[in-house]
């Protein structure tokens, strides 16, 4: 077995072919299938003698087949499939070929090896199958992944959109926080673009913008949001005559950003072509991004806050909040993804 697993064998053609790893697992699977079998104690000196008493199927398989009764039969298969399990998930040698229905197909060149086999006693089975398992695993090397050499993530955009406080606070402007969170997820979600955020309560019209915030490809709107830190109704979009038309000439993405919407608010917006977002839809999104992602996120809220909204307030209040994602992760069971 050594020489056939760990040395090239020699085709028809004379030239040396690859070393038939397979057979690792292939001699294992076959001492449990006679085991299985419960042919240990019964004398037989040759295949043929098993074959008397389990006659072989050979029509329509190409793996060592047996009937055990009338309609019943039996397959080395299993036995192969739960060893190559074992190699390959349980003790990660990843070395170990995946062709099960090749390797199972190839039993008859090992027949020489079944017809000394079927005169084992079960004991003799069972060592020689242990035996075997233990030099496959000494020969092939365990892929190991060491999770203390890299840096796990814990998904501090969503905790952020799950958690803070993004109602008005005393000394920080209306919306201020919300607005932020919005030009940051879209800042994250759409770094080819040149994205632009405005100080909360400041017309976007008057700072020669589109909407609160607004993402550019050059001189081309591609994204431009609207938000509105409360929940949107249907009166709300009156006064988005000026967006919509600026969205709509554009050809640009026009978001509606609130906290949540009334009653048929949603179906209305899109009846003016644009598309409406809640905070529960932006944590559903958020949710699927990587932990790269979420934390390019969070340094363009802190940025925003900083140099836009310069709110001290905020500030401090977000600075906070980060000491507390120690235990939001412990609170909500979170594995931290890592890099």
């Amino acid at each position: 077995m050594k020489a056939a697993f760990s040395r090239p064998s020699t085709n028809a053609g004379g030239r040396n072919a690859r070393p038939r790893k397979y057979v690792g697992g292939l001699l294992p699977a076959m001492c449990d299938f006679l085991i299985e079998l419960d042919v240990a104690a019964r004398g037989y000196t040759s295949l043929d003698d098993l074959f008397a008493d389990f006659p072989q199927i050979t029509e329509g398989v190409s793996t060592l087949t047996v009937k055990t009764g009338v309609s019943e039969q039996k397959t080395i298969r299993p036995a192969y499939e739960r060893i190559h399990r074992f190699y390959l998930v349980d003790k990660k040698r990843q070395d170990y070929p995946r062709s099960q229905p090749y390797a199972t197909g190839k039993w008859a060149d090992y027949r020489h090896w079944l017809n000394s086999m079927v005169g084992f006693s079960k004991s003799q089975l069972e060592w020689l199958r242990d035996q075997t398992i233990e030099f496959v695993l000494a020969e092939l090397p365990e892929a190991k992944f060491d999770l203390s050499s890299v840096e796990a993530n814990p998904p501090v955009f969503s905790l952020l959109l799950k958690h803070f406080e993004f109602r008005v606070r005393s000394q920080e402007q209306t919306g201020a926080a919300y607005q932020a969170f919005v030009f940051a997820f879209i800042r994250a979600d759409a770094p080819h673009l040149q994205v632009e955020g405005r100080k909360a309560r400041t017309g976007s019209a008057r700072m020669a913008g589109v909407g609160d915030v607004d993402a550019w490809e050059g001189d081309r709107l591609v994204i431009s949001a609207e938000v509105k830190h409360f929940k949107v109704a249907e009166t709300d979009l009156d006064g988005l005559e000026f967006f919509v038309s600026e969205v709509q000439q554009r050809q640009a993405l026009g978001f509606l950003v609130g906290e949540d919407f009334h009653d048929g608010v949603r179906e209305k917006a899109k009846a003016k072509g644009l598309k409406p977002l809640s905070k529960d839809d932006l944590i559903t999104i958020v949710d699927m991004w990587d932990p790269l992602k979420q934390r390019a996120a969070i340094n363009a809220f802190h940025w925003v806050i900083a140099h836009k909204e310069q709110s001290t307030p905020l500030i401090t209040r977000f600075k906070a909040f980060l000491d507390t994602i120690p235990d939001l992760i412990a609170a909500e069971g979170i594995v931290a993804d890592h890099e």
